[in-house]
C-alpha cells in the first residue's frame, strides 16, 4: 500500500473506532451498578469496559485528526476510493467479526452461557478457516478441529467464572 492509501485507510478506521469506542462506552455506563445504593462505584462491571471504550475513542480521534493534518484537508476520498475500502477482504472479514462478536452479545441472557459460547467459537473458526471452493470430504478435519476447540473452550471458559473467578454468568 502507499503511503497515500494508509492515510485514507486511517481515516476510515478512525471513524469506525470513534463510533465503536462511543457506543461501548455508552452501552457500559448504562449497564447495572452504578450509583447503586451501598455499591462500590469501583466494582461495577461496566467501569472497564466504559474506561476502554472511552480509550477507543479518544485514540480514534487522534487517528482522524492525524489524518487530516497529513493531507492538509485534502483526503480525496471518492466514491470509488469508498468502495475499494468497503470491497476490500480485510474490511470484509473486520465486518464480519463486529457482526459476529455483536450477534454474541445480543444473545447474551438468552442462552445458556457454555452453549452460546461454544457457537460463538465454533462458528467464528468455521467461518473464517471453512474453504467453500474445497470439498466437504477435505476439510472434516478443520470441523472436528473447531468442535473440539469449541467444547473446550467454552467449558473451561465457564468454569473458570464461575468457580475460580466465582461470576454468576447468564
Amino acid at each position: 500500500m502507499t503511503k497515500e492509501s494508509l492515510i485514507k485507510a486511517d481515516f476510515y478506521t478512525s471513524i469506525i473506532l470513534i463510533t465503536f469506542g462511543v457506543l461501548a462506552a455508552v452501552m457500559a455506563f448504562q449497564m447495572p451498578g452504578f450509583g447503586g445504593d451501598d455499591q462500590n462505584p469501583y466494582s461495577s462491571p461496566g467501569l472497564l469496559p466504559g474506561i476502554l471504550g472511552c480509550l477507543i475513542s479518544i485514540l480514534g480521534l487522534v487517528m482522524f485528526v492525524r489524518s487530516i493534518v497529513r493531507t492538509k484537508g485534502h483526503l480525496g476520498i471518492s466514491a470509488n476510493g469508498f468502495k475499494t475500502v468497503f470491497t476490500d477482504t480485510g474490511t470484509y472479514r473486520i465486518l464480519a467479526t463486529i457482526t459476529i462478536c455483536v450477534l454474541y452479545v445480543v444473545l447474551l441472557g438468552k442462552l445458556f452461557f457454555p452453549i452460546l459460547t461454544f457457537l460463538f467459537i465454533f462458528g467464528f473458526i468455521v467461518f473464517f478457516e471453512y474453504d467453500l471452493k474445497m470439498m466437504f470430504k477435505e476439510q472434516i478435519k478443520k470441523l472436528i478441529i473447531a468442535l473440539i476447540v469449541a467444547i473446550v473452550g467454552s467449558v473451561a471458559i465457564w468454569l473458570v467464572f464461575t468457580y475460580l473467578f466465582l461470576v454468576r454468568l447468564p
